[in-house]
């Protein structure tokens, strides 16, 4: 691996707390404005890891790499653990917090746009709740 893959991580991290932080205190507006951001943090990632893989096998074509041998898989990724582990619990409750606001944006504007129950009657009764339609009383009564 290489030792750019750490800043890229680092980086990644950082926008997934910021976004994660914008999230849980329903500033969406602030959240969405670090979505390219993400983007392209992922991105270079994922350019890393990638160069970082062409490198090893440039280093030694002759060997290929023995993917069963626990050992060597260990000590390859151990750098990175801690930061691969937060990366993927930031991004697990990244997950949830957006499923999170998707769902109440969705209830918002349900609440917008739904119009009121046909039933109801739009009027208080006496004791201040609506009246049924059959206790309707005029508040005014002509005499002309």
């Amino acid at each position: 691996m290489s030792a750019s893959i750490i800043p890229a991580m680092q980086r990644l991290i950082a926008i997934l707390e910021a976004e994660n932080s914008a999230l849980e205190e329903a500033r969406i507006p602030d959240a969405l404005a670090l979505l390219p951001d993400k983007q392209n943090a992922a991105r270079t990632l994922e350019q890393e890891v990638s160069v970082a893989n062409d490198r090893k096998q440039d280093l030694c074509p002759c060997c290929p790499d023995d993917e069963e041998n626990p050992v060597q898989q260990e000590s390859s990724a151990l750098p990175y653990r801690d930061l691969l582990d937060q990366m993927t619990e930031l991004g697990n409750r990244n997950g949830e917090l957006l499923q999170r606001a998707i769902t109440a944006q969705k209830r918002v504007i349900e609440l917008l746009t739904s119009t009121p129950a046909a039933a109801l009657p739009q009027n208080y009764g006496n004791q201040g709740a609506y009246a049924p339609v059959s206790e309707r009383q005029a508040l005014f009564v002509s005499k002309a």
